[in-house]
């Protein structure tokens, strides 16, 4: 790219960022085509998408296939204080989800998995990975290993338009027991990422979750990598009675 297509190529996302901050676009309003963005700064059709990927990438914009380009919601913040699947979680934000699944099978139990819960490292679990499309937009990649005895159901359900807790707890009649989450910084291998419109170089935020149903039998390991420029996770805290420094 020589020197004037760069200094059209930073006009452009610098309008579309700037008329973003001050509202001039508002969340989920289409912006003008490439072909009109074309004419306007008169650039090539090149030009103009580079600097629309980048604020896709960036989290500014969003695009629905034969659609547009639309204006993203600011970044997506969670504040979660129990074990809660997450369709319910948007379902209370009032937020569009879609879910897709991309592999459901049988494998070997992660060694991490055998590990935290005592199980036997030679056995069989399912797996589950869905992405999770927010707002019209990729959010997160759900990578979930499941223990047969509890999850037999799930290469059986339809798992792109069902809730997996909401199966279990209402269908299945089990219950969520206690669980622990870590939180990390994690990357994903170059096809998973690709699923996130991301490379494999760039951090995510990632959730591991180890769940138990009704007491205390082993059922989950999960990991969920958020798209890090566009997700908080959210915790409150409450002060101790006591405190030290």
């Amino acid at each position: 790219m020589n020197e004037h297509q760069n200094v059209k190529y930073l006009s452009i996302k610098n309008d579309i960022k700037v008329a973003i901050q001050r509202n001039e676009l508002c969340a989920d309003e289409q912006i003008l085509s490439e072909a009109k963005l074309c004419t306007k700064y008169q650039v090539s059709r090149i030009t103009v998408t580079r600097a629309l990927n980048d604020l896709v990438k960036e989290g500014y914009l969003y695009r629905i296939q034969g659609k547009g380009t639309f204006v993203k919601n600011k970044q997506f913040a969670e504040r979660v204080s129990h074990l809660t699947g997450f369709a319910k979680r948007m379902k209370q934000q009032q937020r569009s989800l879609k879910s897709q699944v991309i592999e459901k099978s049988s494998v070997p139990i992660p060694p991490r998995m055998a590990d935290y819960f005592h199980l036997a490292s030679d056995q069989q679990v399912i797996l589950l990975k869905r992405l999770r499309i927010v707002d019209h937009a990729p959010l997160c990649l759900s990578i979930a290993y499941l223990m047969p005895e509890v999850f037999y159901w799930v290469l059986l359900e339809d798992m792109e338009q069902q809730s997996l807790y909401e199966l279990l707890e209402n269908k299945y009649h089990r219950h969520l027991g206690k669980a622990l989450q870590e939180f990390q910084v994690g990357y994903l291998n170059e096809s998973d990422a690709n699923l996130l419109d991301i490379t494999n170089q760039e951090p995510c935020l990632k959730l591991t979750l180890f769940a138990h149903v009704d007491e205390n039998q082993p059922a989950q390991y999960e990991e969920t990598y958020y798209l890090g420029n566009q997700y908080t996770y959210q915790i409150t805290l409450n002060a101790s009675s006591e405190q030290e420094d």
